[in-house]
């Protein structure tokens, strides 16, 4: 059994521990946080990273780049929670934007694990069959996929052209007027656009009640990062863990399979 064979049926494997059907899509934020009971906290950070994993005695936390689109931050917190579930002598790493090559191995089964969790191959075929019907796969397909699972545009581009259901000439073609269309056929934006505009969410007791300080003037920027400091959460205000990989290119852009 490979990686991506092993991979595949891990994340398969818990996505039945947890009771999440086959066809079922995943809110991934609500898993993480009323399920797991990690800390998640949203906010801006480098454009080259996608987000970490931060991981105190019993208390974990997640950090997802807000500047990223809300399907990117999804990826990236399935990602993370493979780090969660399944790294666990980690205690911190951050996950930068670029193609994870052997070396990395962990991010390409973070990887790998995360898709299959988010899209599952037989989710994909059975949904997909049922609307395609033997004709042609048009855009508007895709937008329907991408939607029902939420995800991003680019990975379930990824996943239908790994799967053979696009070719590489669809692939290119379908990557056009995307937003545009998806608007035109009733669907929100939201999936397409960073969440940078709507500040820092925080999904933690602790954090959240440093953030309202901080937002609501009660506390200065240097005291809130000091609490952040107090509470364990150095690396979110440092933003500098001593396991950095890599710099360069969309994650989702990235040759993930």
């Amino acid at each position: 059994m490979n990686i991506k064979q092993e991979m595949e049926l891990l994340a398969l494997q818990t996505r039945n521990s947890l009771g999440i059907g086959l066809f079922e899509k995943v809110n991934i934020f609500e898993l993480l946080t009323k399920v797991e009971g990690i800390s998640l906290m949203i906010v801006e950070m480098s454009d080259k990273i996608s987000g970490m994993y931060l991981s105190r005695k019993d208390e974990s936390l997640i950090v997802i780049n807000s500047k990223k689109t809300l399907g990117h931050q999804h990826f990236t917190a399935a990602h993370e929670y493979y780090h969660f579930k399944f790294d666990r002598n980690l205690s911190h790493r951050i996950c930068p934007i670029k193609k994870f090559e052997d070396e990395y191995e962990e991010e390409y089964k973070a990887n790998q694990f995360a898709v299959n969790f988010l899209l599952p191959k037989q989710a994909v075929e059975f949904i997909l069959s049922r609307r395609v019907n033997n004709r042609k796969i048009e855009l508007d397909d895709v937008i329907f996929l991408e939607q029902y699972f939420e995800v991003s545009h680019q990975l379930m581009l990824i996943r239908l052209k790994e799967l053979g259901y696009i070719n590489k000439n669809q692939y290119e073609e379908f990557k056009k007027n995307v937003v545009k269309r998806a608007c035109e056929l009733g669907y929100s934006a939201k999936l397409y656009k960073p969440t940078s505009d709507e500040g820092i969410k925080v999904y933690s007791k602790y954090l959240e009640l440093a953030t309202r300080l901080y937002e609501s003037g009660r506390i200065s920027r240097g005291k809130y990062e000091e609490l952040l400091i107090e509470g364990g959460y150095a690396d979110v205000v440092f933003n500098a863990p001593e396991e950095i990989e890599g710099v360069e290119n969309e994650i989702e852009d990235a040759d993930i399979f």
